[in-house]
C-alpha cells in the first residue's frame, strides 16, 4: 500500500508535493486507500476523499501507533567523499534514532554547519527511506558540525548516553561483545552512540578526543573497510547485540 508523510494526522491532506505524487505519478484516485505516518510513530489507514488539483483530502479508516525501538541509538558519522547518501538511507531503514553529521579533520567534502540544501536533501533521504521500510520514525537528523566541538562536548555530558562507541582500527580496540560484558548497565533499553570515521578514519587527535569523552574504541575486525560498509556493519552489530529477537 502507498505511504505518505503527514506531520500532523489531525489535518489529512497531504502536502502539496505528496498531493502531486500521488495524483500525478501514482494516478491516485478517490476511494484509493493509502496509509501516512508522521515519523513520530503514528500511521493511519485512509481513503481519497477528494482530488482537487494538487491537494488531496483523506478520510480517516483506522489508526495505530508504532513504539520506538527499545535501544536508541545514534549514529555520529564523519561525511565521506561518497556514499553519505546511503549512509543515511541504509541507517534510517535500520531503525537508528538519531544522525549527526560529523565534519572531521579528514573530511573532504566541502560542507559547513549552515548547507541548508544538503541537509534538506539528506532529510528527504531519511524520509523516502521510512516511507519504503515502513518506519514509523523518523530519525532526528541533526545540522553538520566539526568532529573535535561534538566531541568536547560529548566530554561534558558524562550520562547522555549509556554507551559511547568509536569505530577503530588501533590496538586498543574491541568486538562489541567484550566491550558489552564490561558494560553491565548497558541493556536493550539503553541509548548508545557510535561514531565511524570518513576516509582514512580519524585522526589519531580526534581518536583521543572520543577516548577522553568516553568512547570505547570498537573493532569492526580485521580488515580496513569503506566508511559506508563500517556504519551498516557497526548498526547492524548493535542491532544483533542490543535488540536481538
Amino acid at each position: 500500500m502507498h505511504r505518505f508523510y503527514l506531520p500532523n494526522l489531525q489535518q489529512l491532506v497531504l502536502s502539496a508535493a505528496e498531493a502531486h505524487h500521488a495524483v500525478h505519478v501514482l494516478r491516485l484516485k478517490p476511494g484509493d486507500t493509502v496509509n501516512v505516518f508522521d515519523g513520530r510513530g503514528h500511521e493511519a489507514q485512509c481513503a481519497v476523499r477528494e482530488i482537487s488539483g494538487d491537494s488531496v483530502t483523506l478520510k480517516l479508516l483506522a489508526q495505530s501507533n508504532a513504539a520506538p525501538l527499545p535501544c536508541r541509538i545514534t549514529l555520529a558519522q564523519a561525511v565521506p567523499k561518497k556514499n553519505m547518501d546511503l549512509i543515511l538511507q541504509k541507517a534510517t531503514e535500520l531503525g537508528v534514532a538519531s544522525i549527526i553529521p560529523l565534519i572531521s579533520e579528514r573530511t573532504i567534502v566541502q560542507l559547513d554547519e549552515e548547507d541548508i540544501k544538503k541537509i534538506e536533501r539528506w532529510n528527504a533521504i531519511c524520509l523516502e527511506a521510512c516511507k519504503q521500510s515502513g518506519n514509523n520514525w523518523l530519525p532526528e537528523l541533526h545540522p553538520p558540525q566539526k568532529a573535535r566541538a561534538f566531541l568536547s562536548g560529548l566530554a561534558e555530558q558524562k550520562n547522555s548516553y549509556a554507551l559511547k562507541l568509536v569505530a577503530s582500527l588501533q590496538p586498543d580496540s574491541r568486538p562489541l561483545k567484550k566491550i558489552l560484558a564490561d558494560s553491565p548497565r548497558v541493556s536493550a533499553a539503553s541509548s548508545v552512540l557510535v561514531l565511524i570515521g570518513p576516509e582514512g578514519d580519524f585522526t589519531p587527535a580526534e581518536i583521543n578526543d572520543a577516548k577522553s569523552a568516553g568512547c570505547s574504541p570498537l573493532s569492526l575486525g580485521p580488515l580496513v573497510l569503506r566508511a559506508e560498509t563500517a556504519a551498516l556493519y557497526a548498526l547492524s552489530i548493535l542491532r544483533h547485540e542490543l535488540m536481538a529477537g
